[in-house]
């Protein structure tokens, strides 16, 4: 054993889901099991969870001398790479070091709702290295006594490498150019407390989960960036695709730059760009996603267009556009459910702690939760939450059910109250 890595849990959950935070979905698991792969199996360290700040406090004063020792809350996800790095950048700093992003793109992506503290361009997450450190006496709230263990801390900004892609956003409504500036970095912290931290942050997987499988594999990294040389970026990109066991991929789809989990299917003339597919997904005829996380087992239905959005496990999603949004699992979209996915002025506002407020973004659109199916008409202004297990239908007035004997041929007709009419002698 190497150290040990204590997580403490919090009481919060993640609306509409009412999961705990810890199982908040990324790419293909709970954020609990990226912090067990990142500290267990990356760093070797003994991992420990503790109910209470008191439990945490003992496991972290009974814990071997001469190790090192990070405490962490459960709500917090950290990639394999900022895990590795922080613990390099701690080595010789005063404890208890808090781990600190300085302010860039990548960090400003999924800043908006975080309860983190900001000081001096820097970014403090709950994430302190505090072995040979004296604690705070702990009380019964958690993020609270972390919040003294931070402020405690002395910020240590680990060091970061990215890219940065200029997207172009339409100008819908205030007359400016609109550029949204999407990170491709693996060392990424986020305090994962909100449902559109849990978009956000599959939003950037890609490059995430891309490095660590080269970290994993670096014998078939090395083979697949000498046969990906290219000065053409299309078929560089083509070469950055990973296909699990028995995925199968029809020859006319198009794939790149994407993770396919094992099992996965993609239809003829489909288009999976920037993606990472959980294992048995189905991926229909011609459907087209960009930039999107799919779950295990979810089917993307024929002719569907997605774009980053989020996908939970077993949903199935047979909408013809849907943007910027978060599907949980086993829920149903179906076609003609639309959500709108922008604002003419301002910023989309949302739902947190019982009042709605800025998300920071303008571009954003809604949550369906759990099991929730939607129906065939039915418009969601952006930024909402669908509760689990919501059944969510058409106007009946809107339906078409009496057509009467007689109707002239090329008469135009309208819908009045269910019965079609000439136009004309509708209803007043």
């Amino acid at each position: 054993m190497r150290g040990r890595a204590v997580i403490l849990e919090t009481p919060g959950r993640i609306s509409p889901f009412g999961d705990p935070c810890r199982e908040a979905l990324f790419t293909d698991e709970p954020i609990a099991a990226t912090q067990d792969r990142a500290f267990g199996e990356v760093l070797k360290f003994e991992v420990v969870r503790a109910a209470t700040p008191q439990e945490a406090a003992a496991r972290v004063k009974d814990a071997p001398a001469n190790k090192p020792v990070i405490l962490l809350l459960d709500r917090i996800y950290v990639s394999e790479k900022a895990a590795t790095d922080f613990l390099k950048a701690t080595r010789k700093a005063p404890r208890p070091a808090a781990l600190a992003l300085s302010m860039n793109a990548s960090v400003e992506y999924t800043l908006p709702l975080q309860a983190v503290l900001q000081k001096d361009e820097l970014v403090v997450h709950h994430v302190v290295r505090v072995d040979g450190a004296e604690l705070p006496a702990p009380g019964d709230d958690p993020v609270a006594w972390m919040d003294q263990v931070v402020a405690a801390a002395t910020p240590v900004d680990v060091p970061k490498r990215e890219l940065v892609a200029q997207v172009p956003l339409p100008t819908i409504g205030e007359g400016e150019k609109r550029t949204l500036r999407y990170p491709v970095t693996s060392t990424v912290v986020v305090s994962v407390e909100h449902w559109v931290h849990v978009l956000w942050l599959n939003q950037i997987a890609f490059g995430i989960r891309w490095m660590e499988l080269l970290r994993r594999k670096p014998l078939w990294g090395i083979w697949r960036a000498l046969t990906a040389f290219s000065l053409n970026r299309h078929r560089l990109l083509d070469r950055l695709v990973w296909r699990g066991r028995k995925s199968d991929v029809h020859p006319s789809a198009y794939v790149s730059a994407s993770i396919l989990g094992m099992g996965v299917t993609v239809g003829a003339n489909a288009t999976v760009r920037n993606c990472v597919i959980g294992d048995g997904a189905v991926i229909q005829d011609h459907a087209v996603l960009l930039n999107c996380v799919v779950g295990k087992d979810a089917l993307i239905t024929t002719n569907t267009f997605l774009v980053s959005s989020v996908v939970y496990p077993e949903a199935t999603v047979g909408n013809y556009k849907l943007q910027v949004s978060l599907i949980g699992r086993g829920a149903f979209v179906n076609a003609w459910a639309s959500f709108v996915d922008a604002k003419f002025v301002g910023h989309v506002k949302v739902e947190k702690d019982g009042a709605l407020v800025d998300s920071g973004r303008a571009f954003l659109g809604s949550v369906i939760g759990h099991r929730a199916k939607m129906a065939a008409k039915v418009l969601v202004q952006p930024g909402r939450e669908i509760p689990n297990d919501t059944v969510v239908v058409m106007r009946p007035d809107e339906v078409i059910r009496v057509v009467p004997e007689g109707l002239r041929p090329g008469t135009p007709l309208v819908r009045d109250r269910g019965t079609l009419v000439p136009l004309g002698q509708e209803s007043a």
